[in-house]
């Protein structure tokens, strides 16, 4: 078993891979390794890693322009750094193989949710939803206001990695922004 989890295995105990990246995110704004360009457009400030968690999240932004918060959850979300959160915790049996935390699981949870004061901790045991900070909630929260596409040319090309969600956005903005020229 760990000595000490740190809040990342926290994060993949209370709500699995998502959490670990929303949770690596909100650590990297904080501290300004990752700045928001925009409401739901990050940009890497400060390269450094000091996490394997932290350094997939980084890549995900990439060092060159800025990405969506859902590219970024999206990309970090298939790394091995990420996913090898969850192997070492089933590892340690403090997760299971299908249901969740094991028992051990839940009393670190516990503990866990005692001393959640700090925003990474919040989202690390309940998610993004407890971010009272409104910049800090714009920033990994909301939907960025246009697709993000590193280096494009129009607000309305996309790459394959923005997925569907911005894909699906973006068609309703070009079909309003069709019918306003109409009307």
């Amino acid at each position: 078993m760990t000595p000490q989890p740190d809040v990342y295995d926290v994060a993949c105990l209370a709500g699995g891979t998502q959490r670990v990246v929303d949770a690596a995110l909100v650590a990297l704004v904080v501290t300004g390794r990752v700045r928001a360009v925009a409401p739901g457009e990050l940009q890497v400030a400060d390269a450094r890693r000091r996490h394997p968690v932290e350094a997939a999240v980084l890549d995900a932004v990439g060092t060159r322009g800025r990405r969506s918060v859902e590219t970024v959850r999206w990309r970090a979300l298939g790394d091995d750094r990420v996913t090898a959160v969850v192997r070492r915790l089933r590892r340690e049996g403090l997760l299971g193989r299908l249901v969740g935390p094991t028992a051990a699981g839940r009393r670190l949870l516990r503990e866990a949710r005692a001393g959640a004061g700090d925003p990474v901790r919040r989202v690390a045991v309940a998610g993004l939803r407890q971010l009272a900070d409104p910049a800090l909630r714009a920033a990994v929260l909301e939907p960025p206001r246009r697709p993000v596409v590193p280096g494009a040319g129009t607000p309305w090309e996309l790459t394959f990695a923005d997925g569907y969600d911005v894909a699906r956005r973006t068609r309703e903005q070009l079909l309003a922004h069709h019918l306003e020229g109409r009307g």
